[in-house]
């Protein structure tokens, strides 16, 4: 049995996706300076600091932006748990486990979360009930931003997230093939822990994953300095989380806030000086890049690899149902992360795993997820998801010449 254990964010979603981020009603409320509590175009803001710098309760707002209408759908998100249950679907079968850590709260939101991620093949049985509110995210979607390609904002309510600590985590998390933190700065106690639990994983033979989300709580901390990948103290002594890690997937702006470069090829170097064995840079509808430095997947110097050829052309011809942007990027991830156990699974030894095979079926997944709205897709029988992703993870290979 394969097993993967993952820990981090996981909230609900609750998607306007046709919000104009051109009008004056948009425009009053985005960010003038750094941290200061507005809106930006692919940024997240805390509710709070939200209201703090509009002045306004955010349910007024949101309002005049969407008018009296309900979301447009309302989903289970978060990076962590969103790549996890894309993993669980592409592996689903004999010879996988795939496990979630995290907590919601005794709400509704929390019932309805609950009701949702029952329908995957994800094991939740290390999902708590804590005080507090289930996190949120009020995403707000304007498909037409940056020439059609689409871009979204997010209002967050961290909520029982706070009450989820390493500790909570027993001692059968660490005891996987691979262990995935996901977009640990909106589960603030763990991600200050990452410095700690990252090692202990590596040292029981898990292969480490991280895949990183806007750390709008450091940013606003210190608008000018690196964002930790553990805690503000582990920066100070240098003793972060990154010796750790196996594979880092991140996107662009989160590897320079991470980094304090100004160029991906840069802060690719800046990660390798660091002792971390893999990463793999996003850019949206750009081209990704990813290096290894051979300790798990095979040596590769930074290469480049485009997004899916027949995403954008679908996307394009409107041939296939349209949805959003929310969530590629924690399908990506997961893509990645059943690459990995599946190759562990056949046999792959460290030192030998293929990072392009496994960067081609997260292209491929967090395309897939451009046709549906919201990150989690719910199937209508086991093995839907993986069929669908299989067809353009073929043309895909096929469009690199690896078929």
């Amino acid at each position: 049995m394969t097993t993967i254990s993952g820990t981090g964010c996981s909230l609900m979603d609750y998607l306007y996706t046709d919000i104009d981020f051109s009008s004056a009603a948009f425009a009053r409320l985005l960010s003038r300076t750094a941290s200061d509590g507005g809106l930006k175009p692919g940024g997240l803001v805390f509710l709070e600091d939200f209201e703090r710098f509009s002045g306004r309760a955010f349910h007024e707002i949101l309002r005049e932006l969407a008018g009296d209408r309900k979301p447009d759908a309302a989903n289970l998100g978060g990076p962590s748990v969103v790549s996890l249950i894309n993993a669980a679907q592409l592996l689903e079968g004999d010879g996988f486990r795939v496990r979630f850590y995290g907590a919601r709260g005794r709400d509704g939101a929390g019932d309805e979360l609950a009701g949702i991620v029952a329908k995957t093949p994800l094991d939740v049985s290390g999902y708590a009930v804590v005080e507090g509110l289930t996190p949120f995210t009020q995403v707000l979607s304007d498909p037409r931003f940056d020439g059609g390609h689409g871009e979204r904002t997010f209002v967050n309510n961290i909520g029982a997230a706070w009450n989820y600590h390493p500790d909570d985590l027993p001692d059968r998390f660490f005891d996987s093939d691979i262990v995935a933190f996901g977009g640990t700065a909106l589960t603030p106690r763990i991600h200050d822990g990452l410095g700690t639990l990252a090692p202990r994983a590596r040292k029981n033979g898990a292969i480490v994953v991280v895949n990183t989300v806007y750390d709008f709580r450091n940013q606003a901390r210190n608008p000018d300095g690196l964002w930790p990948l553990g805690s503000n103290e582990d920066l100070t002594a240098g003793t972060e989380a990154y010796p750790a890690v196996d594979l880092l997937i991140t996107d662009r702006e989160e590897a320079l806030h991470l980094s304090g470069e100004g160029s991906v090829e840069a802060a690719i170097g800046r990660f390798r000086s660091r002792g971390v064995g893999a990463a793999i840079v996003t850019e949206g509808a750009r081209n990704l890049v990813f290096y290894s430095d051979g300790s798990v997947f095979g040596k590769t110097e930074p290469k480049s690899l485009p997004v899916s050829a027949r995403v954008s052309r679908e996307l394009a011809s409107g041939s296939v149902p349209k949805g959003d942007t929310t969530g590629c990027g924690d399908n990506f991830a997961g893509g990645v992360i059943a690459s990995v156990a599946n190759q562990l699974h056949s046999g792959a030894r460290r030192g030998m795993l293929d990072l392009e095979e496994a960067s081609s079926w997260g292209v491929s997944s967090g395309g897939f997820c451009c046709f549906y709205v919201g990150g989690t897709y719910t199937e209508s029988k086991p093995g839907e998801k993986r069929a669908r992703v299989e067809a353009y993870y073929r043309d895909y290979r096929t469009q690199i010449g690896k078929a």
